[in-house]
């Protein structure tokens, strides 16, 4: 799963990091309500959004969604044969097999 709406409520709560919500929404030029639902991950985020967001920024629209850095890959103890590797995504608390070779 892609898993976009947290990755980039993700990014803006890094990017937020100790400053209000109300403050850095009247520096993004959104409403403070829309900071709340983006990091709840309850916002449905427009194209426009996007763009504001990447021009606050200044990025790209790919920086907004970072790759999943509290994904972490483990090695199943083998039993017979080869077993794919333990995925734990810790945001979730899931853990799941994910292909040989891949994470």
């Amino acid at each position: 799963m892609v898993h976009l709406r947290m990755r980039l409520a993700v990014f803006i709560r890094n990017a937020r990091g100790d400053v209000p919500q109300r403050v850095f929404a009247r520096k993004m030029g959104v409403a403070q309500s829309t900071i709340m639902r983006i990091e709840n991950e309850d916002q449905n985020v427009t194209l426009d959004t996007l763009e504001q967001l990447c021009k606050a920024f200044h990025v790209d629209i790919g920086d907004l969604f970072p790759a999943k850095a509290n994904t972490r890959t483990y090695q199943a103890p083998s039993r017979a044969g080869a077993v794919a590797p333990m995925v734990h995504d810790s945001a979730t608390g899931k853990g799941k097999r994910g292909k040989p070779g891949r994470s």
